[in-house]
């Protein structure tokens, strides 16, 4: 037991004499995940990696960024960490994914008349859709729907859009008929007073992966990495994520903290 506390302290001390600060790419607003309000920020995944940070000695630095240029910087060592990102090899080159901190679940959200008998991405693969379908530019969405969107007959049914509430807007404003949407962050945009949300209903599931903090594999050490994925268990364990967790349900939808599964390749 001695000898387990003796390695925490180092790994500690290891993280806190680097004067540590976590630069973090943030988006103006994906509630409930990442909410602005006026110069400061809040929402689940702010509060789950400030804590992270805290439990090892470090600050969090936001930087305001659409996730397509967030991924340029991460490759560039100007970031050091962003999360809501599902895992793929391409993606392992440049981080490491601690978590996950949420099983994401997509679904098509839109106007049902846009997408007659359109019940799953199989049928849009082979038949095409009339309905128009907005897409965050750099979201990975799964392969399949990777492979419609190689299609050229079917990408002209997609706009890809740079941040979360265009996305939202358009669909709003009826310039696109469809989403692809989280859907703890749907339950939460249609109960936003005075949103026109008549008529938009989740339509069928795209894809669903945990996601995770993705932490820079450049601008950390090996030992910093490993340092948070052993953070993220204890604050696991002990039921302090899970708290944070709760605060964030809502009476349409219930979700839960998946249990601890970083991924740490050799580095």
């Amino acid at each position: 037991m001695k000898l387990f506390l003796a390695a925490i302290v180092c790994l500690l001390l290891s993280f806190r004499s680097q004067s540590c600060t976590l630069r973090m790419g943030i988006e103006t607003s994906f509630a409930p995940y990442i909410i602005q309000h006026d110069d400061s920020w809040r929402g689940l995944n702010v509060e789950l990696l400030t804590r992270l940070a805290k439990e090892v000695g470090c600050k969090l630095e936001f930087i305001h960024s659409p996730w397509l240029r967030s991924l340029k910087l991460i490759e560039q060592g100007e970031l050091d960490v962003l999360s809501h990102l599902s895992y793929n090899a391409d993606r392992s080159k440049h981080f490491v994914f601690i978590g996950p901190h949420q099983q994401e679940v997509i679904y098509l959200v839109g106007i049902a008349q846009a997408f007659p008998g359109l019940t799953n991405l199989t049928q849009l693969k082979r038949s095409g859709t009339s309905g128009i379908i907005a897409l965050l530019n750099g979201a990975y969405y799964g392969d399949e729907l990777d492979n419609i969107l190689n299609d050229a007959k079917n990408r002209t049914r997609f706009v890809f859009i740079r941040g979360n509430e265009d996305k939202q807007a358009l669909l709003l404003n009826g310039r696109v008929h469809g989403v692809l949407e989280d859907i703890v962050a749907y339950h939460y945009w249609k109960k936003q007073a005075g949103l026109p949300t008549v008529g938009l209903e989740p339509l069928f599931e795209v894809y669903q992966s945990p996601v995770y903090f993705g932490f820079n594999r450049h601008t950390l050490s090996p030992e910093q990495l490993e340092q948070l994925a052993k953070a993220w268990q204890r604050l696991y364990n002990n039921g302090e994520l899970g708290l944070i967790v709760q605060r964030y349900q809502t009476a349409e939808y219930q979700f839960s903290l998946p249990a601890p599964a970083s991924l740490l390749p050799s580095l």
